[in-house]
């Protein structure tokens, strides 16, 4: 299937909004982000699944950091 980078960013944008726009649990959001990484991780067939998989990791990290000395909300 031949993407078009506006559906590339299209998904980037989605991905980085998400947390913000969806009214789910944090916890809900973060598993819902996790299933979208794997999902993209395991494709890994284009340098664009690679990258949107590595984007999702940057914003779970980003707003449920795995250690206290990641949180910069305190």
């Amino acid at each position: 299937m031949l993407l078009t980078p506006q559906q590339i960013e299209k998904a980037a944008e989605d991905i980085v909004d998400f947390w913000n726009s969806s009214e789910l649990p944090d916890k809900d959001k973060t598993k819902i982000l996790e299933m979208v990484k794997d999902y993209y991780e395991s494709k890994n067939e284009y340098l664009h699944d690679q990258y949107l998989g590595g984007l999702t990791t940057r914003v779970v990290s980003k707003y449920q950091p795995e250690t206290s000395f990641e949180d910069d909300r305190q």
